[in-house]
């Protein structure tokens, strides 16, 4: 079965790092204080330019919520043309209505756009009450290939349960759980033994666990190592 290490990257720098360390899939975002927004376009342009492994960019216009409104959807569809235009291989969106629902409306006007992108549904999932009915609903969307979650509130350590249980939904389907919030090294076996083939990481393998701070490339290599010797 078919492992993958994504690792969030937010610099040329980063992104290099990353790659010479195993890393399979880049997810390229900016302010992960808030929770990661869209990048510039140069840093968009810089980044696909240095690497050879697939890079996904974050499509969120703002951290004020995962609700957005009509001029929000027209800053996505331009920002998601500078995506495509400069050749990234995915894309990572995601949308909430007012009550914390999946936003069905967004979705249906956003993913027609996405063609030959390879889309991962964002932790916006994680804000959702019931996150199967939430998946089931995801399903629906051929685009999306990944979810990316922590089963809910805290770490996906914190939900192993919840991320069986996801995992099981998604046993014979071709979406992906990506799970993802407080891995690192001496912890993702859990998650591997439990059944998790792709794992997301972001501070967790950096120096100090800060953002602030640059990859720790021994950090990647020891994850990926892991993911090998649980998952071939």
């Amino acid at each position: 079965m078919k492992n993958v290490l994504e690792v969030i990257v937010t610099t040329v720098e980063d992104a290099i790092i990353a790659e010479a360390g195993g890393a399979d899939r880049l997810e390229l975002c900016i302010s992960m204080e808030e929770g990661g927004i869209t990048p510039s376009l140069g840093k968009i342009k810089n980044v696909i330019s240095a690497v050879s492994i697939p890079v996904h960019v974050m499509l969120r216009p703002h951290s004020n919520s995962y609700h957005y409104t009509v001029e929000d959807f027209s800053v996505m569809l331009d920002d998601l043309r500078v995506i495509q235009l400069f050749g990234a291989r995915g894309v990572v969106l995601g949308g909430l209505t007012k009550e914390n629902f999946i936003d069905n409306i967004l979705l249906q006007d956003l993913l027609p756009h996405c063609e030959g992108l390879n889309v991962t549904f964002h932790r916006a999932f994680d804000e959702v009450e019931d996150q199967i009915e939430a998946l089931h609903q995801l399903k629906k969307y051929p685009q999306i290939k990944q979810v990316l979650t922590s089963g809910g509130p805290g770490t996906a350590l914190d939900n192993l349960i919840q991320i069986e249980a996801l995992l099981y939904e998604t046993s014979h389907e071709r979406m992906h759980i990506l799970a993802a919030s407080g891995i690192d090294p001496t912890n993702v076996a859990q998650l591997l033994e439990i059944g998790v083939t792709n794992i997301h990481v972001g501070s967790g393998v950096r120096f100090g666990k800060s953002f602030h701070q640059p990859i720790n490339i021994e950090m990647i290599r020891k994850i990926k190592q892991l993911m090998e010797s649980y998952l071939t």
